[in-house]
C-alpha cells in the first residue's frame, strides 16, 4: 500500500471498532485498528490450524518505520469519518430508547493519537451469508441430494467451524442461543455477516472471529464436552442441528447428505481441538503472535493462550 497515493478510506457500516476500505489507486485492501489485535492475530492462525481459511492479515504496529505513513495518510479521513459518526449517535440520542438503533450506538471513533496496532487485510471479493440468497447458494453448491464438490467443502468447513467457535466461546455467528451452558445469551442469535464466500473459489472464509473468556473455563469446558458428545450421538442440543438452522436463515436447506458433510467437519474439528493440546501447536500460535505483536501484548496473548489450552486439556477428547 502506497500510504503518499492514499485516495479514500471509507468506514464499513458494520461493526464497532470501525473497518475501512481503503485503496491507493492500485489496490484496495481493508484496514482495522481492533480493540483486541492480540484475539485477532492469535484466532486467525488458530483458524488456520483448524484447515480453516481467513484473509492475509499484516500487523502495523506503532514502532514500525511504516507507522509515521499511515497515520498521516489516514488522519483527514478519520476524523471526517469519527465526526459524522459522533453527529449520528447525536441525533439517535435524541430518539426515545426503544427506537434507537443499538448497532450505530455501539460503534466507537477511532482514536489514532492512542496508537492503535493496525490490521492490513486482503479486500477479499465475495459475500457474506447475510448478503446471499436460497437461489445464490444451490447454483454454487447445489442441493442436497446433489451437492457439487466445492459444496461437499463448504459444509465440511461449516463443521470445523462449528467446533472452533463452540472452543473458543464464539458466540457471533452461528445461532448457538440456550445451547445449554454456551449461548444463554441473546448476542447467540446468530450472525450471518461473520460466514463469508469467496467470489472465485466459493470457499468459506472466517472473519471477524470473537472470544468471550468472562465465564468459568470448567463449567464452560463441561458444557462443551456434552454438546459435543450429543453432536457425535445424534441427540439433541447438537451442532449440526445449529449449523442447519444458520443455513436455513438464508433459505438454504440441506438433509441428510449435507448434515452427514457438517458432522464429518465437527469430527475433524475435534481430531484438531485434540491434537492442539498433544502437540506444540498452540504454543506456536502463541509464539507467532508474539512475533507479529509485540512483547508489551504477551500477557493478553497468554491468557488466550491458557484459555484454549484449558478448553482443551478439560475436554480430554480423543479422535
Amino acid at each position: 500500500m502506497k500510504w503518499n497515493q492514499l485516495q479514500y478510506a471509507i468506514r464499513s457500516e458494520y461493526g464497532q471498532d470501525g473497518v475501512y476500505f481503503i485503496n491507493d489507486g492500485q489496490k484496495g485492501q481493508v484496514l482495522k485498528a481492533p480493540e483486541s489485535p492480540y484475539a485477532e492475530v492469535f484466532l486467525t492462525l488458530l483458524a488456520n490450524s483448524f484447515g480453516l481459511s481467513t484473509p492475509t492479515v499484516r500487523v502495523i504496529r506503532p514502532d514500525s518505520s511504516e507507522y509515521t505513513d499511515v497515520i498521516e495518510a489516514l488522519k483527514p479521513y478519520i476524523e471526517e469519518s469519527n465526526a459524522s459518526l459522533r453527529v449520528a449517535q447525536e441525533q439517535e440520542q435524541k430518539k426515545s430508547e426503544d427506537k434507537r438503533d443499538l448497532e450505530l450506538m455501539s460503534k466507537r471513533t477511532l482514536d489514532l493519537e492512542s496508537l492503535p496496532i493496525f490490521l492490513l487485510m486482503e479486500d477479499l471479493s465475495g459475500r457474506s451469508l447475510r448478503d446471499v440468497t436460497q437461489q445464490d447458494l444451490e447454483d454454487w453448491y447445489g442441493e442436497d441430494e446433489n451437492l457439487k464438490p466445492i459444496g461437499q467443502k463448504f459444509l465440511t468447513d461449516l463443521g470445523k467451524l462449528l467446533v472452533f467457535d463452540i472452543s473458543i466461546r464464539n458466540v457471533d455467528r452461528f445461532i448457538f442461543w440456550k445451547l445449554p451452558g454456551i449461548g444463554e445469551i441473546e448476542s447467540a442469535l446468530g450472525n450471518l455477516g461473520n460466514i463469508f464466500i469467496r467470489d472465485e473459489t466459493k470457499e468459506l472464509i472466517v472473519i471477524d472471529s470473537l472470544i468471550d473468556r468472562n465465564i468459568e473455563i470448567v463449567d464452560y469446558a463441561n458444557a462443551v464436552k456434552e454438546v459435543l458428545a450429543k453432536t457425535l450421538n445424534a441427540l439433541p442440543d447438537n451442532l449440526v442441528d445449529r449449523g442447519q438452522e444458520t443455513l436455513e436463515l438464508t433459505g438454504y436447506e440441506i438433509e441428510e447428505n449435507g448434515r452427514a458433510l457438517i458432522l464429518q467437519g465437527v469430527r475433524e474439528g475435534i481430531n484438531q481441538l485434540y491434537d492442539l493440546t498433544q502437540g506444540d501447536t498452540l504454543e506456536q500460535i502463541k509464539q507467532e503472535s508474539l512475533r507479529q505483536l509485540s512483547k508489551s501484548e504477551e500477557r493478553k496473548v497468554d491468557a488466550l493462550f491458557q484459555f484454549i489450552k484449558k478448553i482443551g486439556e478439560t475436554l480430554n477428547i480423543e479422535p
